[in-house]
């Protein structure tokens, strides 16, 4: 009787066992953080890993009708992730009309290189050069 206890006594202890180690995998890796570029960047290569988000901060005053556009590649190796936002510039007295930053979000799509080209324009005006323009070179490996 005794033995017969302690054999199921090893048989439990091992089920234990063999069921935990399967609680104990690694967690899954989190993505790294995004790389942030600006205006002051325009021109550089940026380098991406497979899940690493692009982020890309540029002056803008919408007040003034003009705003930045992302001018989309027909095969994109980094996607648009929704629509960009408008950070507005904390100045002394909450003055109207004061500019800001204008931010996009790009997640890699692929692995591949791509030129990135960002215009500041008013949408309406067709035919008219871009004010500015901010490019990248991206490469998601």
């Amino acid at each position: 009787m005794r033995q017969q206890m302690s054999v199921s006594a090893v048989l439990a202890s091992t089920v234990v066992f063999v069921a935990g180690c399967g609680l104990f995998k690694s967690a899954p890796k989190p993505p790294p953080p995004p790389v942030t570029v600006s205006a002051a960047q325009t021109g550089t290569s940026v380098e991406l890993a497979a899940n690493q988000d692009l982020v890309v901060r540029l002056p803008s005053n919408p007040t003034t009708g003009y705003r930045w556009i992302y001018v989309e590649p027909k095969d994109a190796v980094p996607r648009v992730d929704g629509p960009s936002t408008f950070e507005s510039t904390q100045t002394a007295g909450g003055a109207v009309g004061a500019g800001g930053t204008e931010i996009w979000k790009l997640a890699p799509l692929k692995q591949g290189q791509q030129q990135l080209r960002f215009e500041y324009r008013r949408p309406w005006e067709q035919g008219v050069a871009p004010s500015q323009i901010a490019t990248y070179a991206v490469t998601v490996k």
